[in-house]
């Protein structure tokens, strides 16, 4: 088992002295005894105390928030080890760092192929984040390169991904759909008879919902999880309206599948 080697965590420069409640302070605190477990597998509230300098009281109130939320997890001894989510999220960032170096390929491909902008995006909370993305040399007119995190309703990466996890529908809902252009859905019921479509289909469109003058067209990359093909991220085509949703709409529907598709495959060979 390798053991990380972890520097040490400042909590007086992290939340400043006298500062014991901040919440800056507290997440300091949460990381640093986090930290303690890299080279001790199970830790009591006292050993905790003592290597951070903290107060046991403390020590307990943070051990006990950690397992709560899953990132600890109480032994029978009492003392407590890493949970599973922490495993979780290493394999999540370890996927998503695989994701972009097996995706680049089939996104230059497919920016030659339509002469369009590629994008990569994952799901963040109920936004997408584009973690990639493959800009056309010739095109005269480029979509905004500060466009990296969008609402997940207003966009077709948002829908594919969306339209297989009920959990994010939900989020997505609570939050509110807030209206960015004339276009953009905002009646709960027509956004889910569209992610009902989007499942059918195999694929979602937005249609100048979060910027005038430019859509998008989006399919999912998958991953096999309990047998069953999981969206893990989207790949979608980013241009002009005239240019992706008029004649040339099924061209590229065709192409960014196929892409997504071969993404995927590549995707699950790398993790095998």
């Amino acid at each position: 088992m390798t053991v990380l080697s972890l520097p040490p965590l400042d909590l007086d420069a992290a939340g400043g002295v006298g500062e014991e409640d901040s919440p800056l302070r507290s997440v300091a605190t949460a990381v640093a005894v986090l930290d303690c477990f890299a080279d001790e597998a199970e830790l009591g509230a006292t050993r905790v105390a003592t290597r951070l300098g903290i107060a046991k009281s403390t020590a307990c109130r943070m051990l006990a928030a950690l397992a709560t939320g899953g990132l600890l997890e109480r032994t029978g001894s009492g003392r407590y080890r890493l949970g599973l989510r922490l495993f979780e999220y290493g394999q999540l960032a370890v996927d998503r760092l695989m994701l972009r170096d097996v995706a680049l390929p089939a996104m230059g491909e497919l920016r030659e192929l339509l002469r369009e902008t590629i994008q990569l995006g994952v799901v963040v909370g109920t936004d997408v984040l584009y973690v990639e993305r493959a800009e056309a040399a010739t095109m005269n007119v480029r979509f905004r390169s500060e466009h990296r995190r969008n609402p997940a309703h207003s966009s077709s990466a948002g829908r594919v991904l969306a339209a297989a996890d009920p959990a994010l529908v939900t989020a997505i809902l609570e939050r509110g759909l807030q209206r960015y252009t004339p276009f953009t859905v905002v009646d709960p019921l027509r956004y889910r008879q569209i992610l009902a479509s989007t499942r059918e289909q195999g694929y979602a469109t937005a249609r100048e919902e979060f910027e005038p003058g430019w859509s998008s067209i989006a399919a999912p990359i998958t991953l096999t999880r309990g047998g069953r093909p999981h969206p893990v991220a989207a790949l979608s085509v980013v241009a002009p309206t005239s240019r992706i949703l008029g004649p040339r709409k099924p061209a590229v529907v065709q192409g960014v599948r196929r892409a997504a598709a071969r993404v995927s495959a590549d995707l699950e060979r790398a993790r095998s």
